[in-house]
């Protein structure tokens, strides 16, 4: 009984792998075709690289903000170790 179910696994697998064959074609291998990309990707980042920095655009509110957080506290010194704990 476990000669039969030996024998229709390896048939079954040699079914799937000709399944397999045919499904999935082997790739051609391409002689001119360098198979590392390294290079090519450095050369696309070279390319693209900003020539100028980028410059950063700050909303009014949050100078605002910023502002009213350096004014409460100048008013009182007291919340600075708090406001350091919470940080």
């Amino acid at each position: 009984m476990k000669k039969q179910g030996t024998r229709m696994r390896e048939q079954g697998s040699e079914q799937m792998a000709a399944l397999l064959r045919e499904a999935m074609p082997p790739v051609p291998e391409r002689a001119n075709q360098s198979h590392d990309l390294w290079p090519a990707m450095a050369r696309k980042l070279h390319a693209e690289a900003a020539p100028e920095p980028v410059r950063v655009h700050v909303p009014w509110f949050d100078w605002a903000l910023a502002a009213g957080l350096l004014a409460s506290l100048a008013l009182f010194p007291a919340w600075i170790p708090v406001l350091l704990y919470y940080l």
